[in-house]
């Protein structure tokens, strides 16, 4: 089958600071522009923006107070580019499946696709529909860590709460599995990351002890590498992960 990729119309521009965290300056064509930032928290820990290629999508409402989003950076003079934009994750995630770009993880031939289905206090964000059979999907796209380079330092989280939201969603995938349904969290890149393993902290039992019990129910975990360019963005890696191993 031939690569699937998704067709993008991205603008090359040069960063120039990082004002606030829901904005970024930088200069486009020789214009200074204030633009969106789509991730309010840390980006792989960087603090200084200066002079990091981008590419934006320009805005399309003549109301907005931004001239438009950066999709992404680039940490190696525009060679390759690390998506940033989470909020796009879950629509291109549903077009891959749609494309059945991601078999190696899970086939959706002929298969409907939900999103956003609601599963006891949580949403889990895709479910894959084949006949009674459903694969539910939660989708990761960690923007505070980038896994790149050789030697990770992971920034510590700053309490035990950093990790509700996950430990939420690990129970219902739970109940779901045991209900007899698939369950996957698909922790997915949007560039070409290594291989995921989790970092340790002193709070690091508490999501350990929710995995090992999503584990034991049957939970899956996947890592999905996405390759970036200003007119596309496609599939690079497929692996199944060793993170949800049950412990002894």
């Amino acid at each position: 089958m031939a690569a699937v990729a998704i067709c993008l119309n991205l603008v090359r521009g040069e960063l120039l600071e990082r004002p606030n965290r829901f904005v970024f300056v930088a200069n486009v064509n020789g214009e200074t522009l204030r633009l969106h930032c789509p991730v309010t928290g840390s980006i792989g820990g960087l603090k200084d923006f200066r002079s990091i290629p981008c590419l934006l999508s320009p805005s399309v409402d003549n109301g907005r107070s931004t001239a438009g989003t950066v999709e992404a950076i680039s940490l190696d003079g525009g060679n390759s580019w690390i998506g940033i934009n989470q909020n796009r994750i879950n629509g291109w995630m549903e077009k891959l499946l749609m494309e059945n770009a991601l078999a190696e993880m899970v086939s959706c031939k002929g298969a409907e696709i939900i999103h956003e289905v609601r599963v006891g206090d949580s949403r889990i964000d895709l479910c894959v529909v084949e006949g009674d059979r459903r694969t539910y999907i939660e989708i990761k796209t960690p923007m505070r860590d980038l896994l790149i380079g050789k030697n990770i330092k992971f920034q510590k989280p700053s309490s035990k709460d950093y990790f509700a939201r996950g430990i939420k969603h690990f129970g219902e995938l739970a109940k779901l599995a045991t209900a007899g349904n698939r369950t996957i969290v698909a922790m997915c890149c949007m560039y070409d990351a290594r291989e995921f393993s989790p970092p340790k902290s002193k709070w690091s039992k508490t999501i350990e002890d929710a995995v090992a019990h999503a584990a034991a129910c049957g939970v899956e975990s996947w890592q999905i590498n996405l390759q970036l360019s200003p007119s596309s963005i496609a599939v690079a890696a497929v692996r199944k992960l060793p993170l949800f191993s049950k412990r002894h």
